[in-house]
């Protein structure tokens, strides 16, 4: 996850704070918010943090706002240069089957690293048709049911001269194909099953590898036909 505040206003020296990091004025904490949407109105430009690099520990998860004495400069992700943050919302899938002693899932090679299909949402979709178009395009695929929502991912990149934002939203699925034709205009080189410790071991994602490790439970409930709760 990442948190958001907002530079202070009238005039924010961001060079500096690029530099040196971001302090309240008067002694005050710094306030952080889980998501833009929760983020005050304001003036001041949007800045991004990532809980990791702030000091002590961190429940983004927890009551909004989460407040800090300071960020430092190594957790503020949209300066040098400046870039403001927009929202890009998209789906993906956990396509997973079941093994006589595990499960596996469906991963694809994308760019030199392992991923999970994904993309982003079109106007007018919503985040479960976008999850499984997504899937079907990446993949090559026909038959693809979606069994339950998994929650969600979110990360940034610079994007231009805008700061992405994109929070994607997971699905299981599961398909009786068992052939693939992975979208080569996409960067896909292969498409494979995997069980699920290799999977997880060869992510190349640290959001996905913490994701996965969030959602294991309920995948393998799931596949199984057991109650996760």
């Amino acid at each position: 996850m990442l948190l958001f505040t907002r530079s202070p206003a009238p005039a924010p020296d961001l060079p500096t704070i690029a530099e040196q990091g971001l302090t309240a004025p008067d002694g005050d904490s710094v306030r952080l918010w889980p998501s833009i949407d929760t983020l005050p109105a304001g003036d001041g430009p949007v800045l991004v943090a990532d809980p990791r690099m702030l000091p002590g520990t961190i429940s983004p998860n927890g009551a909004p706002p989460v407040e800090v004495p300071a960020v430092p400069s190594r957790a503020l992700c949209n300066l040098s240069p400046y870039r403001p943050p927009e929202p890009v919302v998209a789906g993906g899938g956990y396509v997973g089957c079941v093994l006589p002693d595990d499960v596996a899932l469906l991963v694809i090679f994308r760019r030199g690293v392992w991923d999970l299909p994904k993309g982003t949402k079109e106007p007018g979709e919503s985040v479960g048709t976008c999850a499984r178009r997504e899937v079907r395009e990446e993949v090559g695929v026909e038959a693809l049911t979606l069994t339950c929502a998994l929650g969600t991912t979110q990360h940034g990149y610079p994007d231009g001269r805008r700061y992405a934002v994109k929070t994607t939203h997971w699905y299981l699925m599961q398909t009786p194909d068992r052939s693939f034709s992975p979208d080569r205009r996409e960067g896909i080189r292969r498409v494979e099953w995997a069980r699920w410790d290799g999977a997880r071991k060869h992510m190349g994602y640290d959001t996905l590898r913490r994701h996965m490790d969030r959602v294991e439970g309920d995948v393998r409930a799931a596949l199984n036909g057991k109650d996760a709760r």
